[in-house]
C-alpha cells in the first residue's frame, strides 16, 4: 500500500495536534486531564497508572498524591481530587501560558491575575485565597513561570 506524501502529512497533523490538544491547563480546572473534584478511578481512567503514589498525613488529616509524568495529581482528607501540579512545558493554558513562560507572557495570556512576591516568593494566581474556594498559582523563579498548580485552598 502506498501512501502519497500530502496523505502522511495529514495524518501527522492529526497526531500532532490531538496530542497537544490534550497537553492543557484549564485555570480553576483541570491538568493535563485530571480535573479538581475526580476520584481516583477517575483520574486513573483518564491518564492510567501513575508513576508512583506518595502517602502522608498534615495538620488536614491523611493525603494521597499520585505522580504522572505530566502531572502530579492530590487528594488530601477525601476521595476527590483536591490539588493538581505541573512542572511540564507540555502543558499549556488556551493562552498558551505553562511552565516556561516568562511573566509578560503570563500577563498577557491570562486574564484577571494577581501577581506579588510575597514572603521571597513571585506567583501569579487566579480566584481567591479563601477557605473552600479554588486557586490557580503560577509561581515564577528567576522571571519564568516553574510550576503551575490549581487546588483548594484548605485554610
Amino acid at each position: 500500500m502506498r501512501f502519497s506524501p500530502l496523505a502522511l502529512l495529514a495524518v501527522l497533523a492529526i497526531l500532532v495536534f490531538s496530542s497537544s490538544a490534550q497537553a492543557v491547563i484549564v485555570p480553576q480546572r483541570s491538568i493535563a486531564g485530571a480535573k479538581i473534584g475526580m476520584t481516583e478511578a477517575q483520574v486513573r481512567a483518564r491518564l492510567g497508572a501513575p508513576v508512583s503514589v506518595h502517602h502522608g498525613s498534615n495538620l488536614f488529616g491523611p493525603w494521597r498524591r499520585l505522580v504522572y509524568g505530566r502531572v502530579s495529581v492530590s487528594f488530601q482528607s477525601g476521595k476527590k481530587v483536591t490539588s493538581l501540579m505541573t512542572k511540564s512545558r507540555l502543558e499549556l493554558t488556551a493562552g498558551g501560558v505553562g511552565v516556561g513562560s516568562t511573566g509578560a507572557q503570563l500577563r498577557a495570556g491570562l486574564s484577571g491575575e494577581t501577581c506579588k512576591n510575597e514572603f521571597g516568593v513571585d506567583h501569579c494566581w487566579l480566584g481567591s485565597w479563601e477557605p473552600g474556594r479554588i486557586i490557580s498559582e503560577f509561581r515564577l523563579v528567576g522571571g519564568r513561570v516553574s510550576a503551575v498548580s490549581i487546588g483548594f485552598v484548605f485554610d
